[in-house]
């Protein structure tokens, strides 16, 4: 069996050993820099807002990556400073195909699912991607690339479901991981039934008899999410307890990732992925720290009180530094520009939910802390409302969809 215990208590000790000082960024961005980056970001979807108009004026059919990527491209570097070797990889042939052929499959095999979903289950093809990137493997959409990104689109809109009862929702679940544990079952639903199809596509990928690991760390997952109802369900959690399940949940997700992508790995690279996973976790958890309040959810973050989150998101920023470091034991020619990428991606999305979540700092973290942002937190929250359509916008534009299925910008 995977060693998850073990990762979880070497990640702890790393998690403690990571201090709550502010850290140094790579550039604090004065006041005129700001406003410069926020007139190039109103051009940018001013633009995209005219490439719209004119094509649902002249119904123009050309391919619309043409004319997008050059100015994607300029709004990277003139909002968000992405290095030249970062943007290589962003805007690489590779990620661009893969991406276009994963949103056509992905509407082919559930031509039920909204763009919001195939938008969710893209966001963990890239990361596979990227592991494929690292790992030295071909950055294409394989039968598990493709499966493991699927799953929770169906899974997540099943159990978040209303009007399903909860012993449905048990019920399913056992089923589930029936299928998963390779039995076979009989679907009872359209969902259930696409569900067990996707699960097959590991099984003609990877035979169970020779990449067990594989298998191993779906089952992994599994018992991480059981293990992560505790959060919502039961009170008297220990901080000990709340962080041991936070780190389980968060590190087998990315693990499945790279066992999806390789088939086999050494301990070193899975206690590095474990590492990985657990920093995307704790950025989740700080993106979601007043909705996780609202439902009583237990997170490292949602039970500190308001206005003493700083020294916990100072913490994050150093412990995902250290994990990164372990990611060096892949060798791919790219690994350094891809975790040069992942951190500054992902610490640029811890200052901007800082900005957006302003009650649980204090006015001092968040005068220090807006400093290395691009982009005013005055303006960031007036974009609030607008940033769920301009990802939509920006993943419409990029897969030309037909107009039942656009977004408003």
């Amino acid at each position: 069996m995977l060693p998850v215990l073990d990762y979880i208590d070497h990640f702890k000790q790393m998690w403690e050993l990571s201090p709550d000082t502010f850290p140094q960024f790579h550039k604090n961005y004065s006041a005129e820099e700001k406003l410069a980056h926020e007139l190039n970001f109103d051009g940018f979807q001013k633009k995209l807002k005219e490439q719209q108009n004119v094509r649902k004026v002249q119904q123009v059919k050309n391919d619309p990556a043409k004319s997008f990527f050059p100015m994607f491209r300029s709004f990277l570097e003139t909002v968000f400073d992405f290095d030249p070797g970062h943007l290589e990889i962003i805007l690489s042939e590779e990620f661009k195909d893969v991406s276009k052929d994963f949103f056509y499959r992905a509407r082919a095999f559930g031509p039920e699912l909204d763009p919001e979903d195939i938008y969710q289950a893209m966001r963990n093809v890239w990361i596979m991607n990227g592991l494929q990137l690292m790992a030295e493997k071909p950055v294409k959409i394989t039968p598990s690339v493709f499966a493991y990104s699927m799953i929770y689109p169906y899974s997540d809109n099943l159990l978040d479901d209303p009007e399903i009862s909860k012993e449905q929702k048990q019920s399913f679940s056992m089923r589930f991981d029936r299928r998963l544990r390779g039995m076979l079952e009989e679907p009872l639903n359209h969902t259930e039934k696409q569900l067990f199809h996707l699960i097959a596509f590991f099984e003609d990928e990877f035979p169970r008899d020779e990449f067990p690991k594989v298998y191993e760390s779906l089952y992994a997952i599994q018992q991480g999410q059981t293990n992560s109802l505790k959060m919502i369900t039961q009170n008297g959690l220990s901080d000990d307890e709340i962080c041991s399940i936070c780190f389980e949940k968060g590190g087998a997700s990315v693990l499945a990732d790279g066992y999806l992508v390789a088939g086999e790995m050494t301990r070193e690279q899975e206690q590095a992925l474990f590492g990985y996973g657990i920093y995307l976790q704790l950025l989740d958890d700080i993106q979601d720290v007043k909705e996780d309040s609202l439902a009583s959810t237990k997170t490292i973050f949602s039970c500190l009180p308001e206005k003493d989150l700083g020294r916990f998101v100072n913490k994050t920023i150093h412990f995902g530094r250290m994990a990164l470091e372990e990611m060096r034991c892949f060798k791919g020619v790219k690994s350094d520009d891809f975790l040069g990428l992942m951190n500054r991606s992902i610490e640029m999305m811890i200052v901007e939910s800082v900005g957006l979540n302003e009650s649980w700092y204090s006015n001092d973290y968040l005068e220090a802390i807006e400093k290395v942002s691009p982009l005013h937190f005055a303006y960031l929250r007036k974009k609030r409302t607008q940033s769920k359509s301009q990802r939509f916008a920006l993943f419409q534009k990029y897969f030309d969809m037909p107009k039942s299925k656009q977004m408003v910008v």
